[in-house]
C-alpha cells in the first residue's frame, strides 16, 4: 500500500490548520465558545498529538512532541488546565514538521508493529495504514469545527 494520497492529504489538512494559525488573532484562539470544552488552538494542537499517539505511539515508536506538549493537546485535556498559553510558534512548528518527518519514517519503513486500538467512534485499527486513514478523518472532523468556532466567535 502507497501512503502518498494519504500525505499529500494530511499536508493540505495541515496547511489548512496552519491558515487558521496564521489568520486568527490570538484572543480568539483561546476562546472557548459556550457549551464547548476547548478553543480552536486546542483543536489544532490536538491534530498533531491525536497523529502522533495513533501512528507513533501504538507502533511503538517515539512521538515527535514533546511530553510537555503531549499533555496540554491530548484527548481529555482542555485548556481550562493549561497553566500559560502554549507557544504559538511551537504549534505552528509542529503541523508540518510532524508530517515530514512521517513521510521520512514510512519511506524507511519504520513502522513493523501496531498494537490495535479501539477508537471512541468504535472504528478498531489494525495497523498503521488503519490508523493514517482514521488520523486524516479526524483531523477533518476538527477543521469542520475550526469552521463552526471561526463563524460563531
Amino acid at each position: 500500500m502507497t501512503h502518498e494520497f494519504h500525505l499529500n492529504h494530511l499536508y493540505m489538512i495541515r496547511k489548512k490548520l496552519l491558515g487558521y494559525l496564521e489568520n486568527t488573532a490570538m484572543e480568539k484562539l483561546l476562546i472557548i465558545p459556550k457549551g464547548c470544552n476547548n478553543n480552536m488552538l486546542w483543536q489544532i494542537g490536538h491534530c498533531v498529538v491525536s497523529q502522533q499517539r495513533l501512528m507513533y505511539s501504538l507502533s511503538g515508536l517515539p512521538m515527535n512532541v514533546s511530553d510537555e506538549y503531549f499533555q496540554l493537546f491530548k484527548i481529555g485535556s482542555s485548556p481550562k488546565d493549561w497553566s500559560s498559553t502554549p507557544d504559538l510558534q511551537m504549534v505552528k512548528e509542529s503541523l508540518l514538521k510532524t508530517v515530514d518527518q512521517l513521510k521520512i519514517d514510512l519511506e524507511k519503513g519504520s513502522f513493523k508493529e501496531y498494537k490495535s486500538y479501539t477508537t471512541s467512534a468504535g472504528i478498531t485499527l489494525n495497523n498503521v495504514g488503519d490508523a493514517f486513514v482514521y488520523s486524516n478523518y479526524h483531523e477533518g472532523v476538527h477543521i469542520g469545527n475550526l469552521e463552526i468556532f471561526s463563524r460563531i466567535l
